[in-house]
């Protein structure tokens, strides 16, 4: 039920990027009108109102699209494309600087541009797999590609298929400039790093797993010796992350006994990548290792507690484990810490009904079924036939 990669493919995004690249206009297919009905109408979607955003930001009203992907978080804080996008949603909005400018000074910029940069980093920290189709709008790629006619030109032909998400034709564009760069063992700086890096994520999203893995090695090991010569700064995750990308990738690959020893070592090393967690948890309850599961699923949650999707988790696995009793109390929790999100409803209405609390599982159905958006369909077909069965 989760929203995750993939959700925002009804709604396609044109951003006919011509060489040399530059930051796009972003243009959707879809009537404005629509998408602020369809927001309305699935009020409780996260998806419906990034779609609305986009619709938002292709007429360049940014304020309304990043408002509208707020709303998206907010319902689901694992939502990978709300925080990609609130990264770059302000990068062409002119208005939105001078702004900042005018009111808090330089000291005003940088502190939005960190922000920026943690929504950036928190993306990629939850769906290393993110649709990066989004970043076509970034002023940041018009750097990227000035700066790689000076290198080599091969750059500028494999970011605009990346942003397009044409990423076949990206790892083919990538596979030469790293080879370029030496494969990765030659020049170390933050350009080479980043093409790397891009190559990375070109094969893991055409399933070159194995091959993602090897360049996660060769970032990771580079990073490093970044850091080190405190040239780090410019790098854009660090190198602790890039770790965690490796395992996710090695998880993708359905090689969980290499990537489980990964994530533990990242948790050990950052006890903020509540991320880590969270993927050893999925490992464990895939394995009904129900206990390990729910270990990691409370060190998440004492890492990150403010969020409440984490206490969503929990109580779905403490549901799974048989134990409805303390299921239905952090389900609760969880209701009441996020109202704009129904899943924990459902999920709540499910353990109560397992006790045998027929009128409020009764009350929690219909609930859930008055306020679920219409995509999530399999949830809704069970919902009215537990329904059907308390009656």
């Amino acid at each position: 039920m989760k929203c995750t990669r993939g959700l925002v493919g009804a709604l396609t995004i044109t951003l006919g990027l011509a060489a040399p690249l530059h930051a796009q206009k972003l243009s959707i297919n879809a009537k404005l009108e629509d998408l602020q009905a369809a927001a309305v109408k699935d009020s409780a979607d996260p998806a419906a109102h990034y779609n609305l955003a986009m619709g938002y930001w292709s007429k360049k009203k940014y304020a309304q699209a990043d408002s509208a992907l707020q709303r998206a978080v907010a319902i689901d804080p694992q939502f990978a494309d709300g925080f990609l996008a609130l990264s770059v949603v302000h990068d062409q909005d002119d208005g939105f600087w001078q702004q900042i400018r005018k009111e808090k000074g330089d000291s005003g910029i940088r502190a939005r541009i960190r922000e920026e940069e943690r929504y950036y980093r928190k993306a990629f920290l939850l769906d290393p797999l993110v649709d990066v189709r989004v970043l076509a709008t970034s002023e940041y790629f018009t750097y990227l590609a000035e700066l790689s006619s000076i290198v080599h030109l091969n750059f500028v032909d494999a970011t605009k298929d990346f942003v397009e998400g044409r990423y076949d034709k990206a790892y083919s564009e990538f596979d030469k400039e790293r080879t370029f760069w030496g494969g990765g063992n030659g020049k170390t700086n933050a350009l080479a790093n980043q093409i790397i890096w891009y190559h990375a994520l070109s094969a893991a999203h055409t399933n070159q797993f194995p091959a993602a893995e090897s360049d996660m090695d060769v970032v990771i090991e580079n990073t490093n010796k970044l850091i080190k010569s405190d040239s780090g700064r410019v790098v854009p995750l660090l190198q602790n992350e890039y770790r965690y990308m490796k395992a996710t990738f090695q998880l993708r690959d359905n090689h969980a006994e290499l990537a489980l020893p990964l994530f533990q070592q990242v948790a050990q090393d950052d006890i903020g990548n509540y991320m880590a967690h969270v993927q050893m948890a999925r490992i464990y309850e895939s394995q009904r290792d129900y206990a390990n599961a729910l270990k990691e699923r409370t060190y998440a949650l004492n890492a990150n507690p403010e969020d409440p999707s984490l206490m969503l988790d929990r109580g779905i696995t403490l549901g799974k484990s048989g134990n409805m009793v303390e299921a239905e109390t952090q389900l609760l929790a969880a209701r009441d810490a996020n109202p704009r999100d129904v899943r924990p409803i459902f999920w709540l209405a499910i353990a109560e009904a397992e006790q045998g609390k027929k009128d409020k599982a009764r009350e929690d159905f219909s609930t859930f079924l008055s306020r679920a958006p219409s995509r999530y369909d399999r949830q809704i077909a069970m919902a009215k036939d537990r329904l059907a069965k308390l009656q």
